[in-house]
Formats: structure tokens, sequence, C-alpha cells
């Protein structure tokens, strides 16, 4: 499913019904019935029962309007709680307000504390009078882009309160109202919904954070023709199931030797795990063969703790990387299909060193992650001067070192920093650098202008060493051929299908060992759907 900015979403709009002359009022008329639809499909009929209806400013009360006219058609006594004056809604939503009017429709205007107060009473006096179906959230839509205060807040604050203390059900069109449409970011205050109906589209601020705050989220088609996101610009899309690259058969064929060999560089001192993890992960993703070059002193760990990998002490690296090992290690590339470099690794000058030559000169595709990142971060000159593709695999705090800003103004654009490189100066486009941007909602973005927000994982997997695996398993694609961006977005959502897997029996407390254990069910199950898919 392709994802809409806000000015994507609003050009969508103004052609469908300026160049298609679509009237708006269809736009919306369809709008507000599919949100009745997706809520009588989810929680049961609305007849003969309450729908209470919050309606702000804009097209998104317009759309409140219709659910209250629907739902009045549908046998049920709609509550339309104004948040503004509803004789100075203008154009569509005007028109509705006209409309809803001249049925006969209950409204109440409420724009102050009093008032509200007076609200929170009628509702909960109308429901023990008769079932209270739904409370609909129209206050804003995905126009809103500054803080929320005043009665409106006052009001989202209300529909929380009447939610979490006496259970009613809460549908927001569009979106959560107070939630950024691009960044999924709180703007003061926001709804949290039971379900949330989109139109044509769904937008990034869904999937940010893990869709924290959206409920169910469905998508309807009000009438907005696919021909135009091409030319609109609409390339960011929902990694899931659907829109996942095809991860291919294992040639029946196939050896060790046409499996792809990554190499891994990684570890240090106290951070062996960081290294036995990427392995892992590489190793339990159908690579046929990796090898760890690692410090000499600390070999005698990764060959007791990994079998299935070869490792290469290397002999001017006592317990950390030297630059002293380069000539080494070039040779150590050779035969290799890919390179991971950086868990574990430590930022001792002479490893700082050793990743920036690796980065200017080294052709291999190549995953950084952890130490690597903040090497290059402490560095931004080299940034621009990758030999070869590259795959970033930073933590929130690693994107903030790597584009000097802070961890909370990562959060609040999750979507703009994951772009960084496409808008550095001097980063090379013929080059892939893409950036795999963890947490909730992982962001996924290339130099190249290509994006897209994951849909698999939970929060169970917010443990140490998850993000080691996620190197090695991202590696191991590359290593098996896939391309770049291919080996990003898979990897993404394979490590987090792993996670979901784990999740269904314990939602907590399992390891990134066991993710990483669990890889080649998560891959079968992919591959199983995606044959299904494929010939239906």
């Amino acid at each position: 499913m392709k994802l809409a900015t806000t000015q994507q979403m609003r050009e969508l709009d103004r052609r469908t019904i300026e160049e298609l002359q679509v009237p708006g009022m269809v736009l919306m008329e369809i709008a507000g019935r599919c949100t009745v639809d997706c809520l009588e499909k989810t929680i049961g009929k609305v007849a003969g029962k309450h729908v209470v209806i919050f309606v702000g400013p804009g097209n998104n009360g317009g759309d409140g309007l219709v659910i209250a006219r629907t739902v009045f058609n549908r046998g049920a006594v709609p509550h339309i709680f104004f948040l503004v004056d509803p004789t100075e809604l203008t154009g569509d939503a005007g028109h509705n307000f006209l409309i809803s009017k001249h049925w006969g429709i209950h409204y109440t205007v409420v724009d102050t504390v009093e008032s509200l107060r007076a609200a929170q009473k009628t509702i909960i006096d109308l429901h023990r009078e008769k079932t209270i179906h739904s409370i609909v959230d129209a206050v804003f839509g995905t126009g809103l882009c500054r803080k929320v205060h005043g009665h409106f807040f006052d009001a989202l604050t209300l529909i929380n309160t009447l939610r979490q203390d006496h259970q009613f059900y809460v549908v927001s069109a569009d979106i959560p109202s107070g939630m950024h449409s691009d960044t999924g970011q709180i703007l003061g205050g926001a709804v949290r919904a039971d379900l949330t109906v989109t139109y044509g589209l769904p937008k990034p601020g869904h999937l940010h954070h893990g869709g924290d705050g959206i409920g169910r989220l469905k998508t309807v088609d009000i009438g907005i023709p696919p021909f135009l996101h091409d030319p609109v610009g609409v390339t960011g899309f929902a990694l899931d199931g659907t829109t996942l690259p095809k991860i291919r058969k294992k040639a029946t064929a196939g050896h060790k030797g046409s499996n792809g060999h990554l190499l891994v560089l990684a570890g240090s001192t106290g951070k062996t795990g960081a290294a036995i993890l990427s392995a892992k992960g590489s190793l339990h993703s159908g690579c046929g063969l990796v090898t760890l070059g690692v410090p000499h002193d600390l070999n005698p760990i990764f060959e007791t703790s990994l079998l299935e990998a070869m490792t290469v002490p290397l002999p001017a690296s006592n317990s950390t990387f030297s630059i002293a090992d380069y000539q080494q290690i070039t040779e150590l590339i050779k035969g290799k299909n890919a390179l991971v470099i950086g868990p574990g690794m430590g930022m001792e000058d002479q490893t700082v060193e050793l990743v920036l030559r690796l980065y200017k000169e080294c052709s291999l595709p190549m995953v950084l992650d952890a130490d690597a990142i903040n090497t290059l971060a402490a560095h931004p000159v080299s940034l621009s001067s990758p030999a070869g593709p590259r795959i970033f695999t930073p933590h929130p705090g690693e994107m903030a070192r790597l584009i000097n800003t802070t961890v909370p103004l990562i959060q609040a654009d999750r979507l703009n920093a994951a772009q960084w490189a496409e808008t550095m100066k001097n980063m090379p486009h013929d080059l892939p650098v893409i950036t795999v941007l963890k947490g909730a909602g992982t962001v996924i973005a290339s130099n190249q202008g290509q994006w897209c927000i994951n849909t698999s994982g939970n929060p169970g997997m917010g443990t140490g060493g998850m993000g080691d695996v996620l190197s090695g398993l991202i590696g191991s694609l590359l290593a098996q051929g896939y391309e770049p961006w291919e080996a990003a977005c898979i990897g993404v959502h394979i490590h987090g299908v792993s996670g979901d897997l784990l999740a269904k029996k314990q939602p907590y407390g399992f390891t990134a060992s066991q993710v990483a254990l669990m890889l080649p069910k998560a891959i079968g199950r992919i591959l199983h759907l995606q044959t299904k898919f494929s010939l239906q």
C-alpha cells in the first residue's frame, strides 16, 4: 500500500476535483459513508443506538457531518457537538451543515470549558438511556500542523476520558485529531482511537512510532484514481506482505558457494556478543558462508560460539581492530560478496582509521552499524565518498549523531531524518546509500528517492542485540545477491516477522538470539504467502 504525505494528499484531492471534475462533495460523501461501513463491520450495526460526533473546522468536520447523516439514515440517533460556530463553516463542510440542519439532526456548540463539561454529562446520561454505539472524532484532519490548545485540547481530552473511563469506542476520521499526518507527532494532545478510517491512501503518520494511538487502521477508496499517484510523486509505501520485494527460492542444485559469502568485522573486548549476534543473523537467513575477521586475542571466544562460521584472527588487532591489519583485511575481502562492519567494534583511534579507509576504498556492498556509524558521524567529511553501495542501520541516537541533531528531533520527523543522504551535498547518487532508521515503524530511505515504513515487529523487540541480528541479516541478503534496496526492505521485514512469531507465545522477554533462531521460520512463512499470492 502506497503512503501519501499531507502535501501529496492535498494535491491528489485538488487534481481529482479540478482536473477530473469530481465534486468535493462527492469525495466527502463517500468518505463519510465508508467510515460508517467500517465502523459497523468492526463493532456492529448502529441502528437503535446513539452515535456521538465531535465536529471541528474544515473538511474533517464535513466528513463528520456526513457520518452523522449516514448513521441517521441507518436508524441511529446522532448527536453532533460542534467545536466551532457551525454557521461559519464554509465550502463543502458548510454545505453539509445546512443539509444536517434541514434534516433536523440535533447539534450543540461546545466551545468553552463549561459547555464541554455539560457535554460530558449529556453523553453519560444518553448512555444510561440508550447504548452509545461509538464516538466519532472529526475534529482535525491531515492538515493540522500546529499545537492544539484551548477548548480544542479540552475536547480531545474529553474524548480520551470517555474512552478510558466509560469504554466508549472511538473512531477517527482520516487520522486521530492532534496527530501530525506526516510525522505521527502529537501536537500538544491527540485522540487515542480504537479505529482510524483513512481516505484514499494511508499517511506516514499512521505508521510512525508503531502506529501508537491509531487503533485498527482501515483505508477506504473515496474515488481518487490511482493513475494520479505517479504524477503527484507518491513513491513511499507501507512495507508489508503485499509490497515486500520477492524472496527468491533456493536453487535445487545450489550449494554453499552459490549462496553468498559474507565478511563480518565486529566485536571488541566486552562486546563480542554484538559480533556473534550479527553472525547468527546471517547464518540463520540462508547465507552460504560467513567469515568473521576478529581481534586476535578474542578469537577463541568466536571459535567456540560460532561453530558454522569461519573466523580469521587479525594479528595486529589485539582486543580491538587496528588499521595495521588493513592489508590483511583487503586480502580477506577477496572472494566475499558483502561486508558488515561496526557491531561492538569500539572507537579506538586505530579502529576509526580502519573504518574510514574501508568506507572510502572497499567497493563491496557494506552494512554499517553501531560504531561504524558513530565513526562516520565523527568524520562527516568522509560520508560523501563511499566506494560502493552502503546501508546504514542506526538507532535514533546514532542517527542523531550522524546528522548532528538530537534524538527528540529525530523522533519528531523520522522520515525526514532517514532521507538525509538524498539531500546531502556531494553525495553520489549513482551509488545507493540507504538508511534503515530503526524503531517502532522502522523507516527505510534511499538517496535515490525511495522510502517506506515497515509494519512488522513489536515492543518485545526493544532489547539489546536486536540491531546486531538485523545487520547480519541484511548483510546475508546482500551476499546472496539481492540489490541493496531489496536487502534492506526484506531484512527489516523478516526481522520484524521473526519477532512477531515469538510474541505470539510471549509478548516480551524473548532475546535477540531467539529472533535469529526464528528467522528460518519467518522466511518460510513469507515465502509461502508470496507463493500463494502469486498463484491467485
